[in-house]
């Protein structure tokens, strides 16, 4: 490995990280060719469907010849399959480029190969190229396809003593315009939003992405007993990016009347008195939710740390405390009785977002 794979793949990376929360189900993946220590040709993944960073790459390169013994660089194998598009495997030995620079191999069984094809084609590969950093980048990608569940992001606002509301469920505000403005960009990263059906009846919340340059994410309400009252401010913009995820059991009258809204129904199987964990990552990967950030309330943030579905926190804090009787606490679930049996945070980080302590890490 030299110097200057790394620099190249970082180039990469940094292609790949434009397309952030619009490729599900796809990775995000960018390519940059080179020649003679120059880069002649890149692209990146805009969004399923469209053709893959290789085949971009190689298009953006005006004279085909300039190809011939070139290097390509890619975050992610090539893909060596025929789904919506050709592989990219194939598209980069017929190019006439000689070798070929990867991050990490893919972990999506139908796709990958990609390597041993080119090498069995007498194209050199190398591989490890900042992995490390190839896996953070596809961190949703890598959980869809090994443990065949959504990527969750628990995202709370709460007070120093873990309070999320006060007496009363009242809520609004407790962090600071700067943690509300981040709040908004992490709805945009990912492909979600999810709370749970007392957030909807006790703060009426819109819960879109306002801020520009991103999209709006799709809004998930777990309800099982599909409480939702017709009249929530939720409803009031694109309907068709709404989720209600309720019983196969809940009234199906108001599942019509939903349904007539544009509103989408995900019925998911009970267990225990609460969605089955297992079905409801299937039924939401089967809807193009590969990630999701959840934001409460209590119970809905009990139920996923519960169930161990938590793959990463953003925990905000406000500079401020007060009682806990009749307060919410952020997990709604029984204390454990040992120390040993809680929930850890690892790689995390900590920093300070305007008045208030934000801490980032992963379970």
């Amino acid at each position: 490995m030299c110097k200057s794979d790394e620099i190249f793949m970082q180039k990469t990376i940094a292609l790949a990280k434009r397309a952030i929360g619009r490729t599900c189900p796809n990775p995000l993946v960018g390519a940059v060719i080179v020649k003679d220590g120059k880069i002649i040709g890149e692209g990146y993944h805009k969004k399923a469907g469209m053709p893959h960073a290789e085949v971009e790459a190689i298009n953006s390169v005006k004279n085909k010849d300039d190809l011939k013994g070139a290097t390509i660089y890619v975050n992610l194998e090539p893909c060596n399959h025929y789904g919506k598009t050709p592989p990219c495997s194939l598209a980069i030995e017929r190019s006439g480029i000689k070798r070929v620079v990867i991050g990490m191999l893919d972990v999506n069984k139908e796709a990958s190969g990609g390597a041993e094809y080119l090498k069995s084609k007498g194209i050199e590969v190398t591989t490890g190229i900042l992995e490390e950093k190839a896996k953070r980048l596809n961190e949703v990608f890598i959980e869809n396809k090994t443990n065949k569940k959504p990527f969750f992001v628990m995202k709370a606002a709460m007070l120093l003593n873990g309070a999320i509301a006060v007496k009363g469920g009242v809520s609004k505000w407790i962090t600071s315009e700067k943690s509300l403005r981040l709040s908004h960009r992490l709805r945009g990263m990912y492909d979600a939003i999810g709370v749970g059906i007392n957030t909807i009846i006790m703060d009426d919340p819109l819960l879109t992405c306002r801020v520009g340059r991103y999209k709006q994410p799709k809004r998930i309400v777990f309800d099982v007993n599909l409480r939702i009252p017709t009249s929530s401010t939720i409803f009031s913009k694109l309907s068709s990016n709404i989720y209600i995820v309720t019983s196969p059991y809940a009234e199906n009258s108001k599942k019509r009347v939903l349904d007539a809204m544009g509103v989408n129904i995900i019925e998911c199987d009970i267990k225990n008195g609460e969605f089955d964990p297992n079905v409801l990552s299937e039924k939401l990967l089967e809807n193009d939710i590969c990630s999701c950030v959840i934001e409460g309330g209590s119970r809905t943030h009990g139920y996923f740390l519960k169930h161990n579905l938590y793959n990463k926190a953003y925990l905000f804090y406000a500079p401020k405390i007060c009682g806990s009787y009749g307060a919410f606490n952020v997990v709604g679930t029984d204390a454990p009785t040992s120390l040993n049996n809680v929930n850890m945070l690892k790689e995390m980080d900590c920093k300070k977002v305007g008045d208030d302590i934000l801490i980032e890490g992963y379970f």
